[in-house]
């Protein structure tokens, strides 16, 4: 194993982006996106539901990297109500949000606050992603009022709906680490001490409608692979591109109403010894006329928590082929979405 080098990780993954040719996607056949419904396992808790659950977590991670999440529990007006507020908050003037600028002078926090459209970060490329979107994130050391917030006299309710869908969406991941463990042939409660205190980032991400005249060689998400554990991901319609690594094609993700899209990032990859695929994807809007909204939930462990090949991922023929690594470490690397 070598040591690892969060810069060099980041460059070798952008330069991995420009190489890959999204030019011919085509839109998902039955099965290619697989759907995994957790309604019994929430219900019952039990062992027969759990594993059914985890098969079917483990079969899509190690195939195709994503999958559609239904039976969760959170319903479709509380998905609504968290659309509403993005939009809300995308209508306030710009030069308001602009008050409240990511890695502005108004915070020395990174990566929270408003990022303007045609940014070149989240993830950082040459070209310009096409989409605005307002960030805030939190961990043992970062609480809600650490973020920066516009005033409640500027957006109204914002906030409190803001929180209102992080408390819900939060919940929702921690219930989903029992699954992921038994689906990596580990206790259920293997993973509890590594989310103590998990490391998020919650965005809510804008892309305006579409135009004849948009550049053909920019995205709303430039290509990319996420960084997390996992991500939980909620649209309001389609423009989801995810590559099937089997097939070695370019997928449409179609929409599924209430449905979570899910998929593991570059931290579960490298904890689980590639065992789990950590799946490009990129993100446009193809309506002429009317706004797209994204709203994912990136989800760690505790930044410092050490990360060390897991026991069930490694053996005789199978050693570890990265190192010990927490998220703080790994933060030369940036998330999309």
């Amino acid at each position: 194993m070598t040591v690892f080098d969060p810069d060099q990780k980041e460059r070798n993954l952008a330069a991995e982006a420009t190489a890959w040719d999204t030019s011919t996607p085509v839109d998902a056949a039955p099965g290619d996106i697989p759907i995994i419904d957790i309604a019994e396992y929430l219900a019952t808790d039990s062992a027969e539901s759990l594993h059914a659950a985890a098969s079917a977590l483990r079969d899509a991670s190690e195939r195709i990297g994503f999958f559609y999440l239904t039976g969760h529990g959170i319903g479709s007006e509380q998905m609504q109500s968290a659309f509403a507020a993005a939009r809300q908050f995308h209508e306030i003037p710009q030069a308001t949000r602009e008050s409240i600028l990511i890695n502005g002078p108004a915070t020395d926090i990174s990566g929270i606050g408003y990022l303007p459209f045609d940014n070149h970060m989240l993830p950082r490329r040459a070209t310009g992603n096409q989409n605005e979107a307002f960030l805030i994130k939190g961990d043992r050391d970062i609480s809600t009022d650490d973020n920066q917030w516009l005033p409640e006299a500027d957006a109204p309710g914002f906030r409190h709906a803001a929180e209102t869908w992080l408390a819900t969406v939060t919940a929702l991941a921690m219930r989903l680490l029992p699954i992921y463990a038994t689906a990596l042939d580990l206790p259920a409660d293997f993973f509890a001490p590594a989310f103590i205190d998990p490391f998020w980032r919650l965005r809510f991400t804008h892309y305006p409608a579409a135009t004849d005249g948009s550049p053909t060689d920019e995205y709303g998400i430039s290509p990319h692979v996420d960084t997390t554990f996992f991500t939980l991901l909620i649209q309001d319609s389609p423009g989801l591109t995810i590559h099937h690594a089997q097939k070695d094609q370019w997928i449409k993700a179609p929409l599924i109403p209430d449905a979570f899209v899910v998929n593991s990032g570059e931290l579960l990859r490298q904890w689980s010894n590639d065992r789990f695929l950590s799946t490009r994807h990129f993100a446009n809007n193809p309506s002429p006329s009317e706004s797209r909204y994204s709203i994912p939930l990136f989800f760690n462990a505790t930044a410092d928590y050490p990360m060390a090949c897991l026991p069930s991922c490694h053996g005789p023929g199978n050693p570890p082929r990265y190192p010990t690594i927490s998220y703080l470490q790994s933060q030369g690397v940036v998330q999309g979405e």
